[in-house]
């Protein structure tokens, strides 16, 4: 499982006991802590395309396909109630998808020139990481015995994502054709900011212990440029849903 990128939370961190610190004495604040087990869909699937040095002065081409895939998602969080029915609040929130390629490319002839071979195939367990923190401005709204809040801020995203590098193929003399062997990736890693929208629905079991569920969608555009794959545009994000715990003081 991959470590949390710390330097993410400081200055949300900052923001909630900043917002804490000043809230009118009269209102104590209440805090709720909370985590959360469940899943993420990808947000959507993309399509890489780049040119590689071959023969001769020649290039390769290579199309990917990147599929997306559910995977097990894990947050957690705080909250500081600032208003009676207001509260701000942090997550962490992270996610690994495995999912697959197909591929695609044109491999130039090893002996003669503007004699491109196409070949196809797929590659398993192409990475997409994702470790987001998530800020949001909620508004509880008590329904009976259930607590709902919702909920819409900023996210700060993480993304690592496995990028075809290149292509392997086996051919024979003459070479008039060729098959695809395997495909190399490199991963990539880079940051944007998007945004998140959601609502948390919880139990109380006691004054303090509370079970909840959680559904929410984020999104933002994470760029990459690397001279080993080109300039690539994914997005990260998706829709999370997931049950918990919440835990109040």
């Amino acid at each position: 499982m991959a470590c949390p990128n710390w330097h993410l939370f400081r200055p949300v961190a900052v923001l909630v006991m900043a917002t804490a610190a000043v809230a009118p004495a009269a209102a104590q604040p209440r805090v709720e802590v909370s985590f959360n087990v469940g899943a993420q869909t990808g947000a959507h699937t993309f399509t890489e395309s780049d040119s590689f040095p071959s023969n001769g002065g020649e290039k390769s081409t290579v199309t990917a396909d990147h599929g997306a895939k559910t995977a097990l998602g894990f947050n957690a969080g705080g909250a500081v109630r600032v208003a009676p029915r207001v509260w701000v609040g942090v997550q962490y929130a992270m996610a690994n998808m495995k999912s697959s390629a197909s591929i695609e490319a044109a491999i130039p002839h090893p002996i003669l020139f503007n004699a491109p071979r196409t070949v196809s195939g797929s590659i398993d367990n192409v990475q997409h990481n994702e470790q987001n923190v998530h800020v949001d401005l909620m508004y509880d709204m008590p329904l009976g015995a259930v607590d709902v809040k919702v909920m819409g801020g900023p996210t700060f995203f993480n993304l690592k994502q496995d990028f075809v590098s290149g292509v392997k193929v086996n051919e024979t003399y003459p070479f008039d054709t060729a098959t695809f062997a395997s495909a190399t990736t490199k991963q990539l890693s880079n940051s944007a900011v998007g945004f998140n929208v959601g609502a948390d629905i919880s139990h109380p079991l006691s004054p303090q212990v509370a079970v909840g569920g959680l559904i929410r969608y984020s999104q933002a555009d994470v760029k990459f440029d690397d001279p080993d794959v080109g300039q690539h545009t994914v997005k990260a994000g998706g829709l999370e849903a997931g049950a918990g715990i919440r835990i109040r003081f």
